[in-house]
């Protein structure tokens, strides 16, 4: 394996990572952690709704946690797969598919879709999100 294809690889693991990280802390973290995994520039898109700049897709996000959708309250669980990732220097795109399922006794699904993610490298060399679409 060459360095570019291991420096790649690492890029990758490091990708997915974060996409998890951030669906763990939808469920279980704070919004300053959330924060702490996007851009100061990150934009959000969703059917209906656009988020642009930090402050403003934060509480875009709190919003969704006091509907009931995410945050430990809500006892819901994001649940991502097939992660496909695509390195380009110090940016990078992501796809991945989402279920939300509900935390009841038995779960259900209460929407499923996708995920397109824009991600920039910062310069600690840490991966973070500069744009997410969803769409259901």
């Amino acid at each position: 394996m060459s360095n570019d294809e291991k420096n790649t690889a690492d890029d990758v693991l490091r990708i997915v990572t974060l996409l998890n990280q951030f669906a763990r802390m939808a469920d279980e973290g704070t919004i300053p952690e959330i924060g702490a995994l996007c851009t100061q520039d990150v934009e959000w898109w969703m059917p209906e709704v656009t988020w642009q700049g930090h402050e403003e897709v934060l509480k875009g996000l709190e919003a969704m946690r006091e509907l009931g959708y995410a945050g430990p309250a809500s006892r819901n669980r994001h649940v991502i797969t097939n992660h496909e990732i695509h390195v380009d220097g110090d940016r990078a795109a992501a796809h991945s598919y989402f279920q939300l399922l509900s935390g009841d006794t038995p779960s259900s699904i209460l929407a499923i879709g996708s995920y397109t993610d824009e991600l920039r490298r910062d310069a600690d060399g840490r991966w973070l999100f500069a744009g997410r679409q969803v769409t259901s």
